[in-house]
């Protein structure tokens, strides 16, 4: 009797050990199938970084052409500048009453 009493907690336990064997193989098959998920996004996350970095190094080479564009246009600014205030200067010396005249005005 002791015989079979071993036997079937023997099998007992042989069936719960497949019952969560099989329980593990439906969980791998689930694990495999997120795992070609995750290689899809990952490579898709990997084409949208390099885009990203490519796209930066434009932005950075047009935002160099524009600030340098932007400085000849300031520096143009500045010597008009110069040259309005020597003209505006120059012609108060020759006539300072008019001046003096549209001033008052």
């Amino acid at each position: 009797m002791t015989f079979y009493l071993g036997e079937v907690v023997l099998f007992a336990a042989l069936l719960l050990t497949s019952l969560q064997v099989l329980r593990m193989r439906s969980e791998l098959k689930r694990m495999r199938s997120f795992h070609a998920e995750f290689q899809s996004v990952f490579s898709q996350t990997e084409a949208a970084l390099g885009a990203i970095q490519s796209t930066v190094r434009d932005l950075q080479a047009s935002g160099r052409e524009v600030v340098e564009e932007l400085g000849q246009r300031i520096d143009t600014g500045c010597n008009l500048l110069r040259e309005l205030k020597s003209a505006n200067t120059r012609a108060e010396r020759i006539s300072p009453r008019t001046s003096r005249d549209a001033n008052a005005a």
